[in-house]
């Protein structure tokens, strides 16, 4: 099929990887991929629930679609991802212009779903209860930089966090094989890929449903021997199986970005305990004390939940305490936002909206003045920075826009770098940080 091909992929970057593979699939059968989505004929989006926003995005994109679909040159419009596994009915019902509905464990039959639609003109629902098998060996088209990639792990979640209505679209815990991700991150690395950012609901939980003795630190091992990887990053860490074998080999192994993104949602041990997190407020500590006390600098990034079900104030300025005592290096906080069919969404309690609004810009605000006293503490450091763009400071000189080992993509900030000589984007280089501000740096190249 000569068709063009546009998408948008919406939520998080596991998304991104489900959608790059659906691409990779189309491309690979003779689909043409455009960035122009008002010539595609064929248009994908893949829609996020995690939270009512994301919901409301979706649906908002859809109905953009949709209008594509009736007025424009598409000619035949998809819906996968989550808010299609969980509303599969309704969207069929309320958006009768989308085409093809693809579930969460559906987005590997995409070619099979279009030519099915071509070739009938009628509507193909696919919503498979088997995940895919051997994903390694199908085609991917990268949408990040060429330097730059997402390794989807493992699949699903079997944490049962009461908030969280993940295992309902996405089910159970699923980690790949090891010898699966080494094939995936072989075939990236031959393809230019320097950056490796692992991703699942709960890197720290992988491996164990398989139950033969695969660990993530067994799957870093294979990975660090791979001469092309030069950064592995990790997201997200919980940090229930966070061991002490993980922590050594993070801080041992120079390929592995001393960076840890761990969701620890709260502190108060009765929202805890509400939330079914099987963590305390003490091991918590333990753990952010011990990561604090190794012999390298690590940065520590984490997301943190306010107004959930019950949540007193004393429990919210018992969070506010501890961020300010912490003083993680990056945070992300949201409010909660009842999901239906979680319990969570049932408990008695229930937040009011003026309240949530209140403790999360009191956080924030709190995690503004730290994150700028963590960066004005940063000058002098040297380090290492990947260089994203080339931009015009202005006066003829050039400037390089990138991240240092301890800014991820998307999530924080980045680093500008005064006279950077001969680089080009997917470089690494060697800098010091000259200035500090509330999420960006500056920095000087030292040759």
């Amino acid at each position: 099929m000569k068709k063009k091909l546009g998408f948008i992929s919406l939520g998080c970057s596991k998304n991104l990887v489900d959608t790059e593979k659906m691409l990779g699939i189309l491309e690979d059968a003779g689909f043409e991929l455009t960035e122009d989505l008002e010539t595609a004929q064929v248009l994908i989006v893949n829609t996020c629930t995690f939270i009512d926003p994301a919901k409301e995005e979706s649906v908002q994109t859809l109905l953009e679609a949709a209008e594509s679909r009736k007025n424009g040159t598409c000619e035949c419009l998809v819906a996968a991802g989550c808010l299609t596994q969980e509303f599969q009915a309704d969207l069929a019902k309320e958006i009768p212009e989308i085409d093809i509905l693809l579930g969460t464990n559906s987005w590997q039959r995409i070619l099979e779903a279009v030519k099915q639609f071509y070739e009938t003109d009628k509507k193909v629902q696919f919503f498979d209860t088997a995940p895919c098998q051997h994903e390694e060996l199908l085609p991917r088209q990268l949408t990040t930089p060429e330097y730059m990639a997402y390794v989807k792990i493992a699949e699903g979640c079997s944490n049962g966090c009461t908030f969280c209505y993940i295992p309902y679209v996405r089910g159970r815990m699923r980690s790949r094989p090891i010898a699966s991700v080494m094939h995936e991150v072989r075939e990236l690395a031959a393809r230019g890929v320097r950056e490796f950012n692992l991703i699942a609901q709960d890197l720290s939980c992988y491996g164990r449903d398989l139950r033969d003795g695969t660990t993530l630190a067994g799957l870093l091992r294979e990975m660090v021997k791979v001469d092309r990887v030069h950064w592995i990053r990790l997201f997200y860490l919980y940090p229930t199986y966070f061991t002490d074998e993980l922590l050594d080999l993070i801080v041992s192994e120079p390929k592995i970005c001393k960076y840890v993104d761990i969701p620890l949602q709260h502190i108060s041990d009765s929202v805890l305990k509400r939330m079914n997190r099987r963590d305390s407020s003490e091991s918590i500590r333990q753990l952010l004390r011990k990561i604090r006390s190794v012999r390298v600098p690590m940065t520590v990034r984490t997301t943190l939940m306010v107004g959930f079900p019950g949540e007193t104030e004393q429990d919210f300025e018992e969070l506010l305490q501890f961020v300010q005592e912490v003083k993680f290096d990056d945070m992300g906080a949201f409010m909660f936002s009842p999901q239906d069919g979680t319990p969570a969404a049932r408990m008695d309690g229930q937040i009011p909206e003026e309240v949530k609004e209140d403790r999360y810009h009191r956080l924030m605000a709190a995690q503004a003045a730290i994150s700028e006293e963590n960066d004005r503490n940063a000058v002098g450091m040297e380090t290492e920075a990947l260089v994203e763009e080339l931009i015009d400071a202005g006066n003829g000189q050039i400037q390089a826009k990138g991240r240092t080992v301890f800014q991820a993509p998307e999530v924080d900030g980045n680093v500008y770098i005064d006279n950077p000589g001969d680089v080009k984007p997917g470089d690494f280089i060697h800098v010091r940080i000259t200035d500090g501000y509330a999420y960006d740096l500056i920095a000087e190249r030292i040759k």
